[in-house]
């Protein structure tokens, strides 16, 4: 039986990649309706930082890794599909703790009390709000996949966005170290302002139409996902 599935999974991952690398982004998208909840659980067990923002941005690099076809088609097939990306997902979970401890051992420690920059409140988690939390993720990863197929400068603002950046510090990411004097960088952030914001053809319009097509059968409005 064992054996009879890892043939399985190694034909659907051959499969996969052909389709990848014959173009067709949106082949991942059968691997994500099948083990994105898995996923998604597998991280927030094993991620120190309990930010679903932190937890969201681990789970959409991971997801957008396997669209470039080079961890799809290194499967071979000795082990099951599920299994093997796994391996992958909890490298990136490693790597994300080790960036997540770097960064706490080298900022003050704020209180969790309502009061300066950065304190709010927590509220009792209750199973409905978890499961809330759990299918606005997975639509937004799903329609981040999918405009990543589509525009994939717009998927990368709105995936910057989504991690509480700056236009200035989009800029700065997408310099990528590269120095640029203040000129340069003020051409840069207006740019991606507009890119962003433009009413019919921006990042976020092009975002929200992709989303409002995952939503119908949710019984949820973009607002809900995104305000």
């Amino acid at each position: 039986m064992e054996s009879h599935q890892k043939h399985t999974d190694y034909d659907l991952g051959r499969k996969i990649c052909r389709e990848l690398r014959s173009g067709n982004r949106s082949a991942i998208l059968g691997l994500y309706d099948e083990y994105a909840y898995f996923f998604a659980a597998f991280t927030r067990n094993r991620l120190f930082d309990e930010d679903p923002h932190g937890v969201e941005s681990v789970l959409t690099n991971f997801w957008l890794e396997l669209l470039n076809g080079k961890a799809i088609c290194g499967y071979s097939g000795r082990a099951s599909l599920k299994t093997y990306l796994t391996v992958i997902l909890n490298r990136r979970i490693i790597d994300a703790n080790r960036k997540f401890e770097r960064e706490r051992n080298s900022i003050p420690i704020i209180e969790e009390n309502g009061n300066g920059a950065g304190g709010y409140s927590i509220d009792e988690q209750t199973p409905e709000k978890e499961l809330i939390i759990k299918e606005q993720q997975r639509l937004i990863q799903k329609a981040l996949i999918r405009l990543s197929d589509i525009s994939p400068r717009d998927a990368s603002l709105i995936r910057m966005n989504l991690e509480g950046l700056s236009y200035e510090q989009m800029a700065q990411r997408e310099l990528n170290g590269a120095k640029a004097d203040p000129d340069e960088l003020k051409r840069r952030v207006d740019a991606i302002k507009k890119q962003f914001t433009r009413k019919e053809t921006g990042s976020m319009a092009k975002f929200r139409s992709v989303l409002s097509r995952y939503l119908d059968t949710n019984g949820m409005s973009c607002e809900d996902l995104l305000n």
